[in-house]
């Protein structure tokens, strides 16, 4: 004899309700608020935090200072804990932006485009490789600093 269950009744005051097990594929799930960390401030006050607990100043805040970031950021790209295609992938992203800024007159879209989705995959990535933390604020970061320098 099968059991009958009554049904349950949830009140959320409009908010979502899951019941079981979410499978995300690595992402994130969010149930009502997402709260993301925003740049503040001024290109001369931006960081990027870097593997070995520095920091690549962005205290030039020219093209020239920005694509320096993006050739550091590159070389630890190359270091980084990813599938060979991967990282392969985020490279070539970077690369393709970093080639766009010496451009006459560069994509703004194009770059911010190539950097988003760096910055993306590698916080997707972060939470299941503790590794790419600081690599993916570091994407979060030139992000933010390309939002304000094209």
């Amino acid at each position: 004899m099968t059991e009958k269950r009554e049904p349950q009744r949830v009140e959320t005051g409009g908010g979502a309700f899951v019941g079981n097990a979410v499978n995300t594929g690595g992402g994130d799930f969010t149930g009502r608020d997402s709260i993301k960390p925003v740049v503040h401030g001024s290109v001369g006050n931006l960081f990027a935090g870097t593997n070995d607990g520095g920091s690549v100043s962005q205290g030039d805040t020219s093209i020239t200072g920005f694509q320096e970031a993006l050739d550091e950021f590159s070389n630890r790209l190359k270091l980084a804990e990813l599938s060979p295609g991967l990282k392969k992938s985020a490279i070539d992203d970077v690369e393709t932006a970093a080639a766009e800024t010496r451009e006459e007159a560069p994509d703004k879209d194009l770059i911010i485009h190539k950097i988003d989705s760096v910055s993306q995959l590698l916080g997707k990535m972060s939470g299941v490789t503790t590794s790419l933390t600081q690599l993916a604020e570091f994407a979060h970061q030139l992000l933010g600093w390309a939002t304000h320098l094209f």
